[in-house]
């Protein structure tokens, strides 16, 4: 008997459903906007902090090559001279 009344009333019932809910599906929908947005916003200010940490270590990657460069200069020996 149950399935004949859940076969006759699906619709009223899922209409029914539907109207009770409404407000709360809209809220829900608004709270998962809301952190779609703020996730975004976390997710853009993790980038800029990245691209600065980046070109920071370049900076440093470059500043060490310089210094090991100048280095290796000065302590290698001068070439020796040419017997003629």
């Amino acid at each position: 008997m149950g399935a004949a009344v859940v076969w006759l009333w699906r619709r009223e019932v899922e209409e029914y459903l539907g109207q009770k809910t409404r407000g709360v599906r809209t809220t829900v929908a608004e709270g998962v906007r809301a952190v779609e947005e703020k996730a975004g916003q976390m997710l853009d200010r993790g980038g800029n902090a990245l691209r600065r940490a980046d070109d920071f270590l370049q900076d440093t990657k470059a500043h060490v090559s310089e210094a090991l460069r100048a280095g290796e200069d000065a302590i290698r020996p001068a070439p020796a001279p040419r017997n003629a």
